[in-house]
């Protein structure tokens, strides 16, 4: 009886210090699910809640929770001035007045990563998750399904995403991250660096050219800071291992006609128009009818969540869309159009004052590959001509919350 009571005691122990990046990586892990990844949001920001109310003051006089509130308020304030002259007021207001919890779950976070160990031990949970995200989708590609029997369909490898087509978009935020770790792992072995093929290679097979950009994005802000940390048969390996997903890539360029097609139809946006509307998939009747709404409402925009409700008012008679008796679409797909178009150009201002926020600690931190690899996630996930998920939708806007939140905590310790 005693040995019971002292191990259930420390496991209470033991979920007591460890909690809170046991809750961030699960809420990274279920966002293979569709909406489960709320569930540890929501804890977090209720715990964030009760924190504030005990210690109000502590978010002006806490650093790295002053900087968090600014980068909140960048992208909150055009929200709730977009609320004037909205479209659908029900939706807009619901998303601005749901949207400060992920201020609140972000002060949870850095609170509790600022503990010694805390964001090492995300950090090895976070290259965990990649790993068997990666691992699961490369038996789909191999076998026809993945180890939950999800099928391998449309030549796009979905993983523990199926049905939706969403892996390549969050491994491509997260490998500067796993690499990282990898690194810190075992610096005296350069091998563990061999995992930024099956990285790429997952990428690649995910089908999303969105995808791509955000890993060239992420790679391209996190590589150049190891390359100079790292001696000259470091890098030797580095770059092999670059060079060896080049062969893959271009081997898969040749072999694969499901990536061929993509590729090709990528390169098609400098044609004709005809190969321009196929390289985009059908996106410039889209973007055409985003930019007649923002000349319409250029200052505060049509409200957060709004395109869809006023795609019809401003989409030309021949939009392919509404030929096709459909309503439009959701969202713009184009980050910096669809704040353009939801907040205005107020939006859009928030919008550069955090990204440039993030550049510059991003560019302070650049002799800390920690730094770089967190905000080079980070820059990854937020690039402007990103056209993947709704900006403003809660999938997107968790996962990128969660994201600021870790990134400030890896980031400003260091720099205070």
């Amino acid at each position: 009886m005693t040995k019971s009571l002292n191990s259930i005691s420390s496991i209470g122990r033991y979920l007591a210090d460890n909690h809170a990046w046991m809750l961030v990586a699960a809420a990274v892990l279920l966002l293979s699910t569709d909406t489960l990844s709320l569930v540890p949001l929501a804890m977090m920001a209720a715990l964030g809640i009760y924190r504030v109310g005990r210690e109000p003051q502590s978010i002006y006089r806490d650093r790295t929770q002053r900087v968090l509130l600014f980068l909140f308020l960048c992208l909150w304030l055009p929200q709730l001035v977009s609320l004037v002259g909205v479209v659908n007021l029900e939706r807009s207001a619901r998303i601005a007045s749901l949207y400060p919890l992920y201020l609140f779950c972000g002060v949870f976070i850095l609170r509790e990563l600022a503990r010694p160990g805390n964001l090492t031990r995300l950090s090895l949970a976070l290259l965990l998750i990649v790993v068997f995200w990666c691992v699961d989708a490369l038996v789909q590609y191999a076998t026809g399904t993945n180890l939950l029997g999800y099928p391998y369909q449309d030549g796009m490898l979905s993983g523990m995403f199926y049905p939706k087509l969403r892996l390549g978009i969050i491994l491509a935020v997260l490998v500067p991250i796993a690499l990282e770790t990898v690194r810190n792992v075992n610096r005296d072995s350069l091998y563990p660096w061999l995992l930024l093929i099956p990285f790429t290679v997952v990428v690649l097979l995910s089908g999303r050219r969105s995808a791509w950009l955000m890993l060239i994005i992420g790679l391209s802000a996190y590589l150049p800071l190891v390359f100079i940390s790292l001696s000259s048969r470091a890098r030797y390996i580095i770059a092999g291992a670059l060079c060896v997903a080049a062969v893959l890539v271009g081997t898969m360029y040749f072999k694969s006609p499901d990536i061929n097609r993509r590729i090709v139809l990528l390169t098609g946006i400098l044609g004709s128009e005809y190969q321009a509307e196929r390289a985009t998939s059908m996106r410039t009747p889209i973007w055409d009818t985003a930019g007649n709404m923002f000349r319409d409402n250029w200052l505060n925009g049509v409200g957060p969540r709004g395109f869809r409700y006023a795609y019809r008012d401003y989409a030309e008679d021949d939009n392919y869309f509404v030929r096709q008796g459909q309503d439009g679409q959701t969202h713009p797909h184009l980050v910096f159009l669809e704040i353009a178009v939801e907040t205005g150009v107020i939006g859009l201002a928030g919008f550069i004052l955090f990204y440039l926020v993030i550049l510059r600690y991003w560019w302070r931190g650049r002799h800390s590959t920690i730094n770089g690899a967190w905000t080079a996630a980070l820059l990854a996930a937020t690039f402007p001509l990103n056209a993947h998920l709704a900006f403003y939708g809660s999938y997107w806007s968790g996962f990128l919350w969660l994201l600021i939140a870790c990134v400030l905590a890896a980031v400003l310790p260091r720099q205070s």
